[in-house]
């Protein structure tokens, strides 16, 4: 594997707001002694916050804006989201899955890129925080630190494995920072490794690191860990894990009582997330840019967005996610409203012309709920998995549309079970997080091919993909396959 810098502050704060300056240009390693960044806990918290900085930060083009565009990318490969043209054609190689097969596509190489920072950059910060003898008065804010790290690589590796991992063929695991070059570990590797990360975070978050507490949502505490960790055992298939992890990470994180508000602040709900202000806002280049028409950004200058139809037909006429999907007017034209928001009624919040300050969302509850209901499910118990599902549709359920109090939509819980009941929960589950970026991991675990495009604009040949077929894999980056002699390339 190739040698990567370190994200340093400096860095995080200046060089990737340059339109000009390609993503791989990183401090070099001399230009702040490593030994005086990590000198101290408050140090380590200084790169440690430049991590969390990352998720959200401009790498130099308008579809390379951190976290978010990678989970738009998600939803761009999925069956579910799609646009309804071209537009300035961003991210449209992606939705005709081009990009992730094409091994010297830059914006390849930024997904690859974009995790092994984040991985060197805490293995930078544990390597060096481990062995810190600290005060008694300090022990807790050490264990916080070093579970944000332990949580962070995990997170990164799960990713990087769902993408470039093929049959038994893994990623390389760095755990140390700046390795050189590393063979691919196997799958079954990667993720010991993942749930080992994931185990040691959840153990020092409990054992005094959770004492500490965040300051916002955008620092990673044991709700984020149980999340991740949720995720992970519903792709592994550890089914009673995922239902306890999934549970454990929304105790904390009730449901909100308006699905419709936008999305675009924090609340109760969001497990994990990033606050933006308006000096670290990126917008055009960013993900309510492409995603809301009344933004005013990319989206609102015609590249609108689409749920799918068989999607849309499946919500009942009460749900939320299907009313913030009904068609809107934009510049006086009729359009699918592309994200969370929208106006078709004046109760509506969204995020407001040219209103360029928005928080990003990560995980939220609604998530963990539709896990452990999927988890139950699979597990047979039935019970559970309806009370999960209920639960959760409850909360996104409007009786009262027009808000004379009239006319009320009576909400109708499931009683399904067995195959009916899972077969519902995964249809909810594609409501829930449609624009979250999922679905694409949910097709590969699920073991469903895209062939769900049909009509869909822009599609071309990609809705005759079938399951398995070796498209679903991105290819190695070339540029890692030139610096590392240990590589070795997924099936052309």
């Amino acid at each position: 594997m190739k040698k990567i810098s370190i994200f340093l502050v400096a860095l995080l704060s200046l060089a990737m707001v340059s339109c000009g300056e390609d993503y791989l240009e990183t401090a070099p390693t001399g230009s702040v002694a490593e030994k005086d960044m990590i000198a101290s806990l408050s140090g380590a918290e200084t790169v440690l916050d430049g991590i969390n900085r990352a998720t959200y930060t401009f790498y130099s083009a308008h579809d390379r804006f951190g976290q978010k565009s990678i989970d738009y990318i998600n939803d761009c490969l999925g069956d579910d989201f799609y646009p309804t043209e071209e537009g300035y054609g961003w991210f449209v190689a992606w939705y005709q899955w081009i990009t992730h097969r094409s091994a010297t596509a830059s914006n390849l190489e930024y997904v690859w890129a974009y995790y092994y920072d984040i991985i060197n950059n805490a293995n930078l910060i544990l390597s060096n925080v481990e062995p810190m003898v600290v005060m008694a008065s300090e022990e807790n804010q050490k264990k916080n630190i070093l579970a944000q790290c332990y949580t962070y690589r995990a997170y990164a590796l799960y990713n990087l494995v769902q993408y470039y991992g093929e049959g038994t063929k893994g990623v390389p695991v760095p755990l140390t920072p700046n390795p050189g070059a590393l063979e691919r570990s196997s799958v079954a590797d990667v993720y010991t490794q993942i749930n080992t990360d994931l185990t040691n975070a959840i153990d020092l978050f409990t054992n005094g690191g959770s004492k500490v507490g965040r300051a916002n949502a955008s620092q990673i505490n044991v709700s984020v860990t149980y999340a991740i960790a949720a995720r992970v055992a519903l792709t592994t298939e550890k089914w009673a894990d995922a239902a306890a992890y999934a549970e454990k990470a929304y105790a904390a994180h009730p449901l909100c009582e308006d699905y419709t508000y936008g999305w675009n602040k924090v609340n109760s709900e969001w497990i994990w997330g990033a606050l933006l202000i308006d000096e670290q806002q990126t917008s055009y280049a960013s993900f309510f840019s492409h995603m809301d028409p009344f933004f005013g950004g990319y989206c609102s200058l015609g590249n609108h967005h689409c749920m799918s139809e068989q999607l849309f037909n499946f919500l009942p006429e009460g749900d939320a996610r299907k009313i913030v999907n009904q068609p809107a007017e934009v510049f006086g034209t009729a359009v699918f409203n592309a994200y969370f928001g929208g106006k078709p009624r004046s109760s509506f919040k969204y995020t407001g012309w040219e209103e360029w300050t928005n928080d990003y969302l990560y995980i939220k509850s609604g998530e963990m709920y539709i896990i452990a209901a999927e988890a139950y499910a699979r597990l047979g118990e039935d019970s559970k998995a309806q009370r999960a599902l209920n639960t959760l549709n409850y909360a996104r359920w409007i009786s009262d549309l027009d808000g004379d109090g009239e006319d009320l939509l009576e909400f109708v819980a499931t009683t399904k079970t067995g195959e009916e009941l899972l077969n519902e929960i995964l249809m909810y589950r594609r409501a829930e997080l449609w624009g979250d970026g999922q679905r694409f991991f949910d097709m590969k675990r699920l073991n469903i091919g895209c062939e769900g495009r049909a009509g869909q604009p822009l599609a071309e040949q990609t809705h005759t993909i079938p399951a398995g077929d070796k498209r679903f894999t991105f290819l190695i980056p070339q540029q890692e396959m030139d610096s590392n002699p240990k590589m070795e390339q997924n099936t052309l």
